[in-house]
């Protein structure tokens, strides 16, 4: 990550008013943007620009957000995990959980609220931020979570059912690892949205619904442990008592 003042941000839009506010916004926090009004040499810039965050817009004229939303996941260590917010003129709920599924950290429908934007840029930010911190941090004792058929390695980023591995994203990751860590708990989308994207938001509960929507559909069924929903509230991790 670079410091605060030089956070660089590839903003990759073809709308020349969207690129504009965003522009103006990201500089007015000392950030640097990248702007590109096409998707050809965004996989290009960010080998070589190594931007801190990438603000993708899905309808691109040449190629869709989503195919570049791959296209870096699949680049080596550690230009894969870089921060990607989708923006997009779409809000079917299947537009935001495919952009998830492919690794996305957040979702943005137009029209926005730029101020939203940057409070979720310095959220995200923060986040990798620290992820990157753990990661180069020799620490002696591994956060580790394992229940019946279940592992969830936060140290490695990694989750494992019955011995095999489960891909989920790091934010996915996070949220798992948070929710089972208190089995029995109730948290509110509140709760999470706060503990785990470290900020809040009007709309902002949308996102964890999302979220354990993906996680729950990836791991699939097991009787010894579920997330359960409760309507009105939030979500828990239960685990079958033995």
């Amino acid at each position: 990550m670079n410091g605060a003042a030089g956070t660089k941000v590839l903003i990759v839009d073809d709308e020349p008013n969207i690129v504009e506010v965003i522009r103006l916004y990201t500089e007015h926090v000392g950030y640097i943007p990248i702007v590109l009004n096409s998707g050809k040499d965004v996989v290009k810039t960010v080998e070589e620009e190594r931007p801190d965050l990438a603000v993708l817009d899905v309808m691109l004229p040449d190629i869709s957000g989503f195919d570049l939303c791959r296209g870096i996941r699949a680049l080596p260590e550690p230009l894969n995990e870089l921060p990607i917010i989708m923006l997009t003129a779409k809000g079917e709920s299947i537009d935001k959980l495919r952009g998830f599924n492919l690794g996305a950290d957040d979702y943005m429908v137009k029209p926005f609220d730029p101020n939203e934007l940057v409070a979720r840029m310095k959220a995200i930010l923060k986040r990798a931020k620290n992820t990157s911190t753990r990661k180069d941090a020799k620490q002696t004792e591994r956060r580790i979570l394992e229940y019946p058929g279940l592992l969830v390695d936060l140290e490695q980023y990694k989750v494992a059912v019955d011995g095999e591995r489960v891909e989920l994203t790091p934010k996915e990751i996070e949220l798992l690892y948070f929710i089972a860590s208190s089995p029995g708990r109730v948290y509110t989308r509140e709760e999470l949205l706060e503990q785990v994207w470290k900020f809040d938001f009007a709309g902002g509960t949308r996102t964890v619904d999302a979220h354990v929507k993906n996680i729950r559909k990836k791991l699939g069924v097991c009787p010894a442990w579920t997330i359960q929903t409760l309507w009105g509230i939030g979500y828990s991790f239960e685990v079958e008592r033995t």
